[in-house]
């Protein structure tokens, strides 16, 4: 027999509401329908609906079967007139070809699941613009909370999210001058970390490949780190020293961008990816070339995407916590939207090295 969680509907349906859609004529399905269908008064099915412990549990499954056979779902929009709440929470990622922002994605719905939150996600492939068409969706559907990935927005997507008077995490980064809530990582002090490694184990021509720091806060962070790094060990930073390619970053860059690098005429004994895909890519191009990693050339990863472990030659790289920062960022919003005086904390989530036998 199927069954429903009536508490869940009493937050999301009630008398007069409409939705769904029904069979043959494709009418659309009323609460008065399902009283009229399971026999029953309006009233009672509207109260198994709200108060569900105030109905007999034969007839909750009454109008359960009801609702069932004719596809009567309730209307959120009606609700949310009245209440002001949607319980969706809206989300912008970069991108999804990263396992890392499917992480995140899965912990933020993993915290939201049982308080009856939804999430709205939005992809903005690195475009400012995008994000603020997601913003502005997300404030007109009522989202109750709207957590973004870093910092880089358009000037009118800050304006707009100042104004917002639902909860605001920015994740993935830590940097001053937060609208709101911050859950994140240095992206800077990794990236310094992991380039003090490499210059550590004795390689002396270190090149860094990262995605284009424009509109892109945590790959500028990076570089930043990066660059920081070797000017406090003393090493030269040749215009060469960094190659910057187009978000977003892919696994099959990898291996003409190694290659490239491999022909120069003084080619890198080390080549730090500030992003993980593009590092399997080199990874795998070298073992199809014959290039002996790390004899030749050392490659460094950064997010430690669970290929990188299982490699035939496992890569050194910085593990992100990316589920972590997806849960965090969810709990950060859901204290907020139950008490706005909530504190608006900044969470470093923090990072690992991995030391593995690619360098």
């Amino acid at each position: 027999m199927s069954t429903v969680n009536f508490s869940r509907l009493s937050k999301m349906g009630g008398s007069g509401e409409r939705s769904g859609v029904g069979q043959g004529d494709k009418k659309t399905v009323t609460l008065k329908d399902v009283s009229k269908a399971a026999g029953l008064s309006l009233i009672t099915v509207s109260r198994a609906l709200r108060q569900p412990e105030t109905v007999r549990p034969d007839t909750r499954e009454k109008i359960q079967r009801t609702i069932d056979e004719l596809g009567y779902i309730p209307n959120l929009t009606a609700r949310s007139l009245v209440s002001q709440r949607s319980d969706m929470i809206g989300v912008v990622v970069p991108i999804l070809a990263s396992s890392l922002f499917a992480d995140f994605a899965q912990g933020i719905t993993g915290a939201l699941d049982p308080h009856g939150q939804r999430m709205l996600l939005a992809v903005s492939n690195w475009s400012p613009e995008k994000e603020e068409a997601a913003v502005r969706t997300f404030i007109a559907r009522q989202a109750d909370a709207i957590i973004l990935t870093g910092f880089s927005h358009t000037e009118a997507t800050r304006k707009l999210l100042e104004r917002y008077p639902g909860p605001v995490v920015e994740a993935w980064n830590l940097r001053d001058g937060a609208i709101g809530s911050v859950v994140g990582f240095d992206n800077h002090a990794a990236a310094a970390e992991l380039t003090r490694y490499l210059i550590d184990a004795g390689y002396r021509e270190i090149v860094m490949v990262g995605g284009a720091a424009r509109h892109n806060d945590q790959a500028a962070d990076r570089t930043r780190g990066f660059c920081d790094a070797m000017r406090a060990a003393g090493r030269a930073l040749r215009p060469d020293s960094v190659v910057e390619f187009d978000n977003p970053a892919t696994i099959e860059s990898g291996g003409p961008l190694i290659q490239s690098l491999l022909e120069r005429p003084n080619p890198p004994d080390a080549v730090l990816f500030l992003a993980e895909l593009p590092a399997q890519g080199a990874m795998l191009w070298c073992l199809s070339n014959g290039v002996d990693v790390p004899g030749q050339v050392a490659i460094a990863g950064f997010g430690d995407l669970s290929l990188s472990a299982l490699l035939p030659v496992p890569m050194t790289t910085v593990r992100i916590h990316g589920r972590e920062i997806g849960r965090r960022a969810a709990e950060v919003a859901l204290a907020r939207i139950a008490d706005a005086n909530a504190p608006v904390p900044v969470d470093d989530v923090g990072y690992h090295l991995k030391i593995r036998s690619s360098t």
